[in-house]
């Protein structure tokens, strides 16, 4: 089964010769394989790829793409980078105030949000963000394949949704905004709930009718400007079905915090921010 790269960018400073001054950073979706490399020292990213993984919900094909890519690669599953993270994109998460918490019921809390979902098959992991637990999901067949590919690193996981919400609560100039970010299939939303002040999340199908819903829960926000970025253009009949609900929309950039060599001039700045936006 042949791969081909969605999206890629090169930096022809990068040797294969030297993979230890190298981080790496792979971003998972049920949908998409996407990786950057950074430069230890100077903190520059110099590589980035995008594959598609096909629209097939079986996880059966989901992992022999991902092996399938592996298998193919000529230094991803390379095991010596200095430092190896990972960031999973999958729409199962909970989020909990720390006064309600207890982490004995983990499980049972994102059973009540994802009661058809086999939990056999899965690892809760959890983020605390400020005074609020953030629960997610990770495939135990993915954390297996990966450890087998980087069986000597230490390898950290953490959430993309997750990852945005502390960049939003960080960084002053996009706080009063609404941030939307918009995947192959489904939709992830971070606002201020006007009545309470406090951080909403959202992920919606985009099939699915309660997008309308969501979208009008952002509108209520007035005419805070809303940020967006994902596997979206201008030309795209979600965007059409966005900018009618949210008449101040504007598509986001890279992160401020990100420093790409002169090589990343043409990349489509609203869509890797969920790869760009971590800090590793």
């Amino acid at each position: 089964m042949a791969v081909a790269n969605v999206f890629k960018i090169t930096d022809e400073r990068f040797s294969i010769e030297r993979i230890e001054d190298y981080d790496l950073l792979i971003e998972v979706q049920q949908t998409r394989l996407k990786f950057l490399l950074r430069e230890t020292n100077s903190k520059t990213i110099i590589w980035l790829e995008d594959h598609y993984l096909g629209a097939s919900g079986s996880s059966a094909s989901f992992e022999l793409k991902l092996k399938n890519i592996y298998s193919q690669h000529e230094f991803l599953k390379a095991n010596f980078w200095n430092k190896i993270e990972i960031t999973i994109h999958f729409p199962f998460y909970a989020v909990i105030p720390n006064d309600f918490f207890s982490r004995e019921l983990s499980e049972k809390y994102l059973k009540i949000q994802y009661p058809e979902l086999d939990f056999e098959k899965y690892k809760i992991e959890e983020v605390l963000i400020k005074d609020e637990n953030f629960l997610f999901l990770i495939p135990k067949e993915l954390i297996s394949i990966l450890q087998n590919y980087y069986p000597t690193k230490q390898v950290r996981f953490s959430n993309t949704l997750a990852n945005a919400i502390k960049y939003f609560e960080t960084h002053e100039r996009i706080q009063n905004k609404n941030l939307i970010i918009i995947n192959d299939s489904w939709l992830e939303a971070i606002y201020i709930e006007p009545k309470t002040g406090i951080i909403k999340t959202e992920a919606v199908s985009l099939k699915s009718k309660l997008l309308a819903t969501v979208l009008s829960e952002i509108e209520k926000n007035g005419q805070l400007k809303t940020l967006i970025f994902g596997e979206i253009t201008p030309f795209s009949s979600i965007y059409r079905l966005i900018k009618n609900k949210l008449k101040a929309l504007e598509f986001g950039g890279i992160p401020r915090n990100c420093k790409l060599s002169q090589y990343f001039s043409e990349v489509p700045e609203q869509r890797y921010f969920t790869l760009l936006n971590k800090e590793f």
